[in-house]
């Protein structure tokens, strides 16, 4: 099927968090949430060791809807329920989709502040449904650095099992490459379950 036809929700909750499609006006609000642990991205997540602007999140956001429509980039903010905070992003990097399979990586953030009550692992969990209820996957995948530990626990948490471990994709800010593991899981039924309920 063509990727265009898929039908993708917009926004998609759970009892604690929704995912959210980005939209233009939400710069300022994620900005928050990328500065809140930034240097955290930048050794981890191999992003840029200077922090974008506000405006730079802002444009983004907008672009980020485009490809989301477009199914460029299938992008969601994560969001609080009680108090509607943007906490991180979720996303299947383009570099870690192979439609012909189709296969999905997931990537995921959370703000430093709002770390270890479950947030990352709800959100991967919910991403995994998506992929498999909704993008018909048949594999989906999440990479890990070996080092970063608290992020390891997560596909292990959701039933994923490890693949294999390389060494290359960045490097580390010390020159050496990253030390990566890849984990995968190929059906929803071999997920926890989880209620969710799409808008």
């Amino acid at each position: 099927m063509n990727k265009l036809l898929l039908d993708i929700p917009k926004k998609i909750s759970t009892s604690q968090l929704t995912l959210m499609m980005p939209q233009a006006g939400d710069g300022a609000l994620l900005h928050q949430a990328i500065m809140d642990g930034y240097e955290d991205y930048v050794q981890w997540l191999n992003w840029p060791e200077k922090p974008p602007t506000i405006e730079e999140v802002e444009i983004d956001c907008r672009k980020h809807h485009a490809d989301f429509i477009l199914r460029e980039c299938i992008r969601y903010l994560i969001l609080d329920n009680t108090t509607n905070e943007i906490l991180g992003r979720c996303a299947f990097p383009p570099h870690q989709v192979n439609w012909q399979i189709p296969q999905f990586g997931i990537s995921y953030f959370i703000r430093q502040s709002q770390r270890a009550r479950g947030f990352a692992s709800t959100a991967a969990h919910m991403m995994a449904i998506v992929a498999f209820r909704y993008l018909h996957a048949k594999k989906v995948d999440i990479f890990c650095d070996t080092e970063n530990i608290a992020s390891t626990k997560i596909p292990l948490k959701l039933g994923f099992s490890l693949e294999y471990v390389q060494r290359g994709g960045w490097p580390r800010k010390d020159g050496q490459l990253a030390k990566l593991q890849t984990y995968a899981v190929f059906s929803e039924a071999e997920l926890p379950p989880l209620t969710l309920i799409d808008r």
